[in-house]
């Protein structure tokens, strides 16, 4: 089984998971035009393709680094790619770490 730690955009924060580790893979590596929601969709289903995403059967941990429009994209292409676990990973400020959203049951 395999649980896979992802940012959604890179670049636009440092990212370090909540046990302190870099965040270092992104599915978005630079976006010039946030508006081109079909180029996102096929991006995100690409990557979840190129990277095998029907094996991560413990989940994907995605953590929320950038634009709306990037993250519909991904969710949908995660849908379509048959992902069956994955949590959104949101930065609370206060406490300086990712408070969990668990999505899963939407994508059945």
């Amino acid at each position: 089984m395999i649980t896979m730690h992802i940012g959604l955009c890179e670049g636009r924060h440092t990212v370090k998971t909540n046990e302190g580790k870099d965040l270092d893979d992104f599915i978005f590596s630079q976006v010039d035009c946030p508006m081109d929601f079909i180029s996102h969709f096929h991006t995100a289903k690409d990557y979840f393709s190129d990277n095998n995403a029907h094996t991560w059967k413990d989940g994907l941990y995605l953590y929320i680094t950038g634009l709306t429009p990037l993250l519909t994209a991904t969710l949908l292409a995660a849908e379509k790619q048959g992902i069956e676990k994955l949590i959104l990973m949101h930065y609370d400020r206060e406490s300086g770490k990712y408070i969990p959203q668990d999505v899963s049951p939407l994508l059945e």
